[in-house]
Formats: C-alpha cells, structure tokens, sequence
C-alpha cells in the first residue's frame, strides 16, 4: 500500500524514484508532502534521508516520514532525529478483516446516521471537525469536495444527525485495484460522546467496504480511539512514528 502511486486526490501527485516513493500535495505543509515509503537498510539509510530532505528543501517543501515499527534499520526514527527531523505524533496502525462480525453498534439519544449522497452535505461533516479538532477546516472541505466530484465511488463520508443538528462525522476512503479500505475522521461533538457514535460509524463503513467486496479495514489510530477498536475486532500490526521536517523558512 506504501508504495502505490494512485492519488485519491487530483490536487496531489506521486514521484517514484530509486528506492523511493513521494507524495506531493496542494501546499508546501509537511501534511500535504511525504516520503511514503523508502527502501532503506543499515548501509544506506543516512544517504536516503539526506538525499530526501535535500529533494523536498529544494521544492520549499516541509515533508512527514512515517516510520512503523517493521521498518529497516531498527534505528531509522533515531536517524531522522538526528537529520533534524521532529515527531509529530505516535499513532498505531491498526487493521480489521471485514468478515469478522461487528459487535452490535446502536446509538442513543436519537442520533440519525446518514450517508452524504452530494457534495453540498459535505459542509455538515466539516462543522463536526472543526468543533472536536478547534482548527479551520475549509481546506480539507475543498479536498474532499474535489475527491467527491472526481471519483465518487471511491469515497464514502457519513454524518450523525441530533435533529438538524450534526454531531458526529467520518469517512471511508477505497483503495482501488486492492483489498484494502481505509477510515478517516471518526469525530463526535463532545456534548455527544459516550451514546455509541463513534463504534457505529465504524459499523457504517465496515458494512460499505463489506458490500463493496473489501477485504480489510486500515485505520491510523491515536491513543483515544485505538481501544475501541480493539474491542470491536481491529488488529494493531504496528506503531507509526509521524516525522516531520521543516527547511529553515517554510513555516
């Protein structure tokens, strides 16, 4: 999966090179531009991440290197410290075969979950995001805007309903051509937390990705939701270590 080159996004392109793959997004932000995978090993490492960070300062470009667990030298995240890059979060890649059955997922206090059919409901599924995460999300409306319009089938976003009043919102993203279906989002209004929300949009999307013929559910998740998952069946297969790097003037 790390080392396609298919774009969800038109506003992004991939750049294959010897040994290495890179995203290129909208903005110079070390979360539109990334090394998604490189081939590295204890002989070569250092040259790869100096050769990288010299690619990406001449585009004045920040970038994020993830490194999970399996990767090669065991030091790798060490090696990245010591280029000049800082970890931005830790988070656990975590999996879950979609024909395992799902505890039963129910909410209360009269919260509709409903699929976002147009591009016009997708406004909703901001309001949510920009509550929990009190940051200006009009950016990623315009992505997912541009992702709705270009490949509608590969993109699934539902919202939670309290009246006319949404609460909660998330979003299944299909990896075509493979087994694979990947969760985003998974945000509940905090006057909204603990009535089943977050476990039944996980149910509402493993059920799409299930009639969809999906095989696997992939999810990077933060501390909070990664015992949820657990407990509904998800795997985790490995902890991911967000590095970032920022060239001397891009803020």
């Amino acid at each position: 999966m790390r080392r396609r080159t298919a774009p969800h996004d038109p506003a992004w392109r991939y750049e294959q090179g010897e040994g290495v793959v890179r995203a290129l997004g909208p903005s110079p932000s070390p979360f539109d531009n990334s090394v998604c995978w490189a081939d590295t090993d204890e002989g070569n490492a250092d040259g790869v991440i100096q050769a990288q960070v010299e690619h990406f300062r001449a585009l004045g470009r920040a970038f994020m290197w993830k490194v999970y667990d399996q990767d090669a030298p065991d030091d790798l995240e060490a090696r990245l410290l010591r280029a000049g890059f800082q970890v931005e979060s830790r988070v656990s890649l975590a999996v879950f075969d979609t024909a395992c059955p799902l505890p039963p997922a129910s909410t209360r206090g009269g919260v509709e979950l409903r699929r976002v059919e147009s591009a016009s409901g997708l406004r909703a599924a901001m309001e949510v995001q920009e509550v929990v995460w009190k940051q200006d999300c009009q950016w990623l409306l315009q992505s997912l805007t541009e992702e709705l319009r270009t490949q509608p089938e590969l993109l699934r976003v539902f919202v939670g309903w309290a009246g006319e009043k949404p609460v909660c919102s998330s979003w299944l993203r299909i990896d075509e051509g493979t087994p694979f279906a990947s969760l985003w989002g998974g945000s509940v209004h905090p006057d909204f937390r603990g009535q089943g929300l977050y476990r039944a949009m996980v149910a509402a999307r493993a059920e799409e990705a299930r009639q969809r013929g999906i095989t696997y559910l992939h999810v990077e998740a933060g501390d909070m939701s990664r015992p949820i998952l657990e407990r509904l069946g998800f795997q985790v297969l490995s902890r991911v270590a967000r590095c970032i790097y920022r060239p001397p003037g891009i803020p």
